[in-house]
């Protein structure tokens, strides 16, 4: 199993304490941290994209799931679930309208008071633009990293409020509660 992310890891005891078992991981990517939040003793969702689901079909890792879903399923399917997990999805969608709708999609799948967990790539100060921001690496010019206060930006109209933030060497971690 690929390494669980460190916020994943980090907060999971505060999602325990905080009685958040229902879990959705949009954009599992290889559910690496879906695997390790059902191994942790929560109930999980997973989702990516219709080509990435077709992907993980048929392997043991779905077994620990309750449900692996293409995100367009996510629109109508109300989960209600306690608390969604978002790592580094925000690094990949570069447009600002597809960034709202993950945000709308996050929200309506999650029960009032339920927290979103947002890791995101960070800039790193006194970064340069060169030619890794063309591979989704960047510098402090550029749209592909963001830090906290852009994150309120664009969570904060979705019924999102930041309550807990962290930042690593090259990550920003943010809990988010909806109001």
């Amino acid at each position: 199993m690929a390494i669980v992310a460190e916020s994943v890891r980090r907060y999971s005891t505060f999602f325990r304490k905080s009685q958040a078992t229902t879990v959705l991981d949009y954009g599992t990517g290889t559910m690496r941290n879906a695997l390790y939040m059902a191994e942790q003793g929560f109930r999980v969702f997973a989702a990516d994209l219709p080509e990435q689901i077709a992907r993980l079909q048929g392997c043991s890792a779905v077994d620990h799931v309750e449900r692996l879903m293409a995100t367009d399923e996510l629109t109508d399917s109300h989960l209600n679930v306690d608390l969604v997990l978002s790592t580094y999805v925000f690094n990949i969608i570069m447009e600002s309208s597809l960034r709202h709708a993950y945000a709308k999609n996050a929200v309506a799948n999650l029960k009032p008071g339920g927290y979103l967990l947002m890791e995101v790539r960070c800039r790193q100060p006194g970064a340069k633009c060169g030619a890794s921001c063309e591979e989704f690496f960047s510098c402090a010019e550029c749209s592909k990293t963001l830090t906290h206060n852009e994150l309120d930006a664009l969570l904060n109209p979705h019924g999102l409020r930041r309550i807990s933030h962290y930042y690593r060497s090259h990550a920003v971690s943010a809990i988010y509660q909806k109001l």
